[in-house]
């Protein structure tokens, strides 16, 4: 059964109090991960939001010739790229445990996935990014946005997924459903959730230190998650 948070808020702490927090949250309870070898098929997986699902998701889901993700900033190639183009990319498969800062130790806002899409390396190729670079946002259509270090993305190398599994074995990779990100989302290894964004719209590299929806929020900006599962 899916579960839906409208997380939009409803954090009352003052800023002073948030501020890093995320760097020192204690492990959740693995019980709740699949066995070794399993994942969770996307059906069962938390769905955390801020407004809903936005319209775009249902629309490119009819219309998706469309659809165009704009790559843009401080880059020397901005370029824009169809849903098409966007998967005869060189690609790659990642498995992660996926987790909600929100989600309380033996909690269920947590699973095991299995994603496929554009590892950031591929995309560094394309735009070659400028040597002042610091950090990479993501916008998405429900006006959410985020950020992680270009530094990171160097070293983690995020994936912007167009299919996830659909099945416990990681066998069967279909597109995202909409709650999930439709037409694409970005994955980011040993980050909390937030910041792999959905339903991403636009890319841009910027020379200084962005702050998104949460982080202006008083949340982590890092968002530090490093959890051996595996």
């Amino acid at each position: 059964m899916k579960k839906r948070d409208f997380v939009k808020g409803l954090i009352l702490l003052p800023l002073s109090a948030k501020a890093g927090i995320l760097d020192v949250f204690k492990p959740p309870k693995k019980s709740n991960l699949p066995p070794e070898g399993k994942f969770t098929p996307v059906n069962g997986l938390f769905i955390v939001d801020i407004s809903g699902t936005p319209k775009q998701a249902y629309f490119y889901q009819k219309h998706i010739e469309r659809y165009k993700l704009k790559i843009n900033g401080k880059v020397e190639n901005p370029i824009s790229l169809t849903y098409e183009e966007i998967k005869k990319l060189p690609f790659k498969i990642h498995s992660q445990v996926f987790e909600c800062v929100s989600n309380p130790p033996g909690g269920d806002k947590i699973g095991k996935i299995k994603v496929k899409g554009v590892p950031f390396s591929e995309i560094f190729k394309l735009v070659k990014p400028n040597k002042n670079v610091i950090d990479i946002v993501f916008k998405s259509f429900d006006n959410y946005s985020t950020s992680v270090e270009y530094e990171y993305a160097l070293e983690y190398d995020p994936v912007i997924v167009y299919e996830i599994n659909y099945d416990e074995n990681g066998k069967v990779l279909k597109k995202l459903p909409a709650d999930h990100g439709f037409p694409l989302r970005v994955i980011c290894p040993d980050k909390w959730g937030y910041k792999s964004a959905k339903w991403i719209k636009e890319i841009t590299f910027v020379d200084f230190d962005y702050k998104g929806y949460w982080e202006k929020r008083g949340w982590s900006d890092r968002a530090k998650y490093k959890i051996d599962y595996f």
